[in-house]
């Protein structure tokens, strides 16, 4: 593992860490019903959560095949969310928690995303949106450690990129 595949594992497992204080405890119930919600009535057979597998954002799910992949352990796959180890249009459905602003080059990371899910598959994308207060928060004072560090993408951005 490179040096920056090093740092991105060790901004996830510090992102984890953060979601057992209070605040991280009550944005991760939050996303938990979001992420439940939605999962739950997507049609398919394999589903993959990059990022966060300490949070089962899949478990909702009901497809067959559901996976964690990260860095480290306790991730069900250890690999590089940057080239992963699927054949092209293998995933019906890719869950992204906080992946893509915890990352060097959250374009590859979201190309690759790409390559492997299926056609008619879909990719779920949650962040931090950085004009909330968790972005104005951002630029007071906390940003040397996870979440505050992030670089927090704008809807804009996302949107532009997926077109």
């Amino acid at each position: 593992m490179d040096q920056a595949s090093d740092r991105v594992g060790t901004v996830s497992t510090t992102l984890a860490h953060w979601l057992t204080t209070p605040l991280g405890e009550y944005l991760k119930d939050r996303e938990q019903a979001y992420f439940d919600e939605t999962v739950a009535d997507i049609f398919g057979f394999h589903a993959l959560q990059i990022g966060l597998p300490e949070c089962p954002f899949l478990a909702q799910s009901r497809m067959a095949s559901k996976w964690s992949l990260d860095y480290d352990p306790p991730a069900d796959i250890i690999a590089d969310p940057h080239g992963l180890p699927f054949a092209e249009n293998s995933l019906d459905l890719i869950v992204m928690p906080h992946a893509l602003e915890f990352t060097d080059d959250p374009h590859l990371m979201l190309r690759e995303a790409w390559r492997v899910v299926r056609p008619e598959g879909q990719i779920v994308i949650s962040g931090f949106n950085p004009f909330s207060l968790f972005g104005t928060k951002r630029y007071f004072g906390r940003g040397s450690t996870p979440p505050w560090n992030g670089n927090f993408i704008t809807l804009y951005r996302l949107k532009d990129w997926l077109t």
